[in-house]
C-alpha cells in the first residue's frame, strides 16, 4: 500500500510539472502552419493552422515546437509562433448571383 501511494504522488509531481511547462502561442499572422507528424520537414503533415490561431506548447526539439490543439499533439516549426494573441480577418467570398440564384431581371 505503501509503494502504490508513492508511486502515486511520483505520477501526480510529474503530470504537474509537464503542465507547469505548457505554454500558450499563436500562429503569426499572416502564416498557414504546417502540422506534422513529427519535429522536421520530412514528417508526414497532417493538417494546416490558421494564423492566429491559439495552441499550446508543451515541448521543443532542434527548433520545432510539440503542440497540443483540440486533444491532439502536433509538431510545428517554432519561428512562426508568437507569444501574444492576434485577429485574422478573412475577407468573404463574393457572391455570385445568377438566374439558379433568384436573380430576376426587369
Amino acid at each position: 500500500m505503501k509503494k502504490l501511494l508513492i508511486s502515486a504522488i511520483i505520477a501526480a509531481t510529474a503530470m504537474g510539472a509537464t503542465a507547469a511547462t505548457a505554454s500558450t502561442a499563436w500562429i503569426e499572422k499572416g502564416v498557414k502552419l504546417n502540422a506534422r507528424s513529427g519535429p522536421g520537414t520530412y514528417y508526414k503533415v497532417i493538417g494546416t493552422f490558421h494564423p492566429c490561431t491559439k495552441i499550446h506548447v508543451v515541448g521543443w526539439k532542434n527548433g520545432w515546437a510539440k503542440v497540443s490543439y483540440n486533444h491532439h499533439y502536433y509538431w510545428v516549426s517554432g519561428k512562426y509562433l508568437q507569444n501574444h494573441s492576434c485577429n485574422h480577418y478573412v475577407k468573404p467570398k463574393k457572391k455570385h448571383y445568377g438566374h439558379s440564384q433568384g436573380y430576376k431581371h426587369y
